[in-house]
Parts: C-alpha cells; structure tokens; sequence
C-alpha cells in the first residue's frame, strides 16, 4: 500500500459483544488516519449500537446470508463496490465476508486466514493454535489490533467506547417512566439470556435471588433485560423474586435504548452474553456469570468487570449444548455473584 488510504472499509463483527470489543480497533484507525473516510459494514442491530460514538463516517447494512440468499450478497457487493474503498478490514471469520470484500474490488484486503480465506485476501495473518479450539483463545480487542498492526497501523487504547444519541437517551427516559422506574436510584440490571445456547444460561430462582439480596441490602429496583426470544426466560426471574423486578419483556426495549438504560445502572449481572459487554464500555460495574465458554477470548477491560466461574474438570468447553449435567452452573450459587457485586458497588474489581 502505497501512501495513505483515501476510504477504509470494515467488515464489522456479526455479534453484539464482538462489534463492542471492535470500538478499540476503530478508534485506532480514526487516530492514524485522521483524514480517510471509514465506513463500516455489518448487521443491522450495528447501527444502533454504534450510534452516537462518531467512530465512522458511514455504516452500510448487510443482510443476513441465511435469509437473504445469494441475491443479498450481490446486493451487498454492489453497496461495498459503491464506496470505491482503497483497503478493508475483514474482522469475520466466515468465508463469504471475505468473499463479498472480494468482489467488491477492495484493493488491499486484510484478514486472519483459515477456511480458505486466505485467497481472498491481500495481507494475511495467521491465528496460533490450542489444544481443543480452532484458535488461540485471545480477547477479540487483541485479535482486531493484530490485524491493524498487518499494514503498520499502531495499536491503541484496548477500552471499549459506546455513546449514546439524545434520541435514544430520550427513548430510555420515556421507558423508565413507563415501567415506573423513572428517578430510580440505584437501579440494578439483569441479563440472564444468550443467543449462543442454553449451555451459558444460569438458573432463574438463582437471579432471582440476586436481585432479592441486592435490593434488600441496597434499595433500589431490578430491571430484567431480554432479547426477543428470550421473554419466558425475564418473566419467570420476574415471579421468582420478591422484590418485583421490571422486565424488558413486559416493556419492550429496543438496543439503542437499552444502552442508555444500562449507562445508568449502579451494577449489572449477566451471562455471557453480548449485552455484557455494554457495562464496561460505560465504567458499569459488571458480573459475569460463565461457565462453558473460555474467558480468555474476553479477559479484557476488566477494571469493573467480575467473572465468577466455578472451578470444574470440563470448563470451559465451548459447547452450545452442555452433555452431562451443566455442573459449570449448578455449582454457582447466589453467594457467590452477591460477593462479587459487593465488591465492585465497594469500587473493587
């Protein structure tokens, strides 16, 4: 690559907590780029949760390979070819982003091999290996920086960053009066769901029984967060507890008002699970309940981030589906989480 690029192009991250843990890299190249016009691509839902943050100066929507079939990605290859980039970020490790970047005639294309991407791409970068995993479990910050290092763009600041607009602070306003949390304080949050499988899922009555703890000792109110298919799993939290926790389930909440709402919060206790990774980017005190996922892919920004696993012989094993018993959760108790918000509402971590 000779000189500065003119337009820079992203192929954001699918996942929500991966686009998050992509805000470091974009920053990154904003500071050593300062005068190219960076454009991100990816999901949907990335334009809700980037807005605000002023980390790109366009985001095209991809749609979906699974519902939109080959006639969505030429449509996505037209809209990337539209941007008449110079160089692209490919942050995905499936084999059709790459491909898209492709054939959208991006100059230098830059990527982690692995699945026959490295044809595709201009500037590889190899990922180590482990025992059991397809990579070397290493937080996803560090993996987007290793790519940027690739064409001798320095790495920066490993801090998540998310803004909020006035309109979505607005949309949070209007949603804590209709649930009649509206001058709540503290106000504590709960994410118990993950799209990833019922493997990294904790148990209601053990949510439950936070949220009763964390409101008898502190006052306050709970507020229960789901995503859309995972209403059933806020409701019964909801009547499993005592202190009458609110739920996203009852009110809807969209992302960009769920990032207002979470910016707020005294404390959050999640699973691992996208929206967890919303409380650091905002200096949230953040529990994370895991168990069958390997926390070294997201052992980052933990300055008010707690992760509380229990010590087994098959965690973590990545498994969607746990095939035995899901001792990694059972053995969790709410004592445990409890310890871990009070050290963090005591300003440790």
């Amino acid at each position: 690559m000779h000189g500065p690029p003119r337009r820079v192009l992203v192929r954001l991250p699918n996942w929500i907590g991966d686009i998050v843990m992509a805000t470091p890299a974009l920053a990154a190249l904003r500071r050593h780029w300062p005068s190219a016009q960076l454009t991100v691509a990816g999901p949907p839902h990335a334009a809700a949760l980037l807005a605000g943050s002023h980390l790109h100066d366009g985001l095209v929507e991809l749609p979906s390979r699974k519902v939109a079939g080959l006639a969505g990605m030429r449509g996505s290859v037209e809209a990337l070819k539209a941007g008449d980039h110079d160089l692209a970020f490919v942050l995905t490790n499936s084999f059709s982003s790459a491909l898209v970047v492709r054939l959208a005639e991006v100059g230098v294309r830059v990527g982690y091999v692995g699945g026959g991407r490295g044809l595709l791409l201009t500037h590889r970068v190899s990922r180590g290996r482990e025992a059991g995993y397809h990579q070397m479990p290493v937080p996803m910050v560090e993996q987007y920086f290793r790519l940027l290092e690739a064409v001798g763009v320095p790495r920066g600041d490993p801090k998540t960053v998310l803004a909020t607009t006035e309109q979505e602070e607005r949309e949070a306003d209007a949603w804590l009066k209709q649930a009649g949390l509206e001058g709540t304080e503290p106000l504590f949050g709960i994410h118990p769901g993950s799209s990833f499988g019922p493997s990294k899922l904790w148990y209601p009555e053990k949510f439950a029984a936070v949220a009763d703890e964390l409101t008898a000792r502190r006052g306050g109110r709970v507020v229960v967060f789901c995503g859309p298919t995972e209403q059933g799993l806020a409701r019964s939290i909801a009547v499993a507890a005592r202190c009458s926790p609110v739920t996203a389930a009852d009110v809807p909440l969209g992302l960009g008002a769920l990032k207002a709402v979470v910016r707020r919060l005294k404390l959050l206790v999640t699973t691992d699970t996208g929206p967890r990774h919303l409380g650091p980017a905002f200096d949230v005190p953040t529990v994370v309940v895991m168990g069958s996922t390997d926390p070294r892919f997201t052992n980052t920004n933990l300055g008010k981030t707690l992760v509380v696993r229990s010590d087994v012989d098959c965690s973590p094993c990545q498994r969607k589906v746990c095939p035995i018993d899901h001792r990694c959760m059972t053995r969790l108790e709410p004592a445990h989480v409890l310890a871990a918000s009070e050290r963090l509402l005591a300003g440790g971590g």
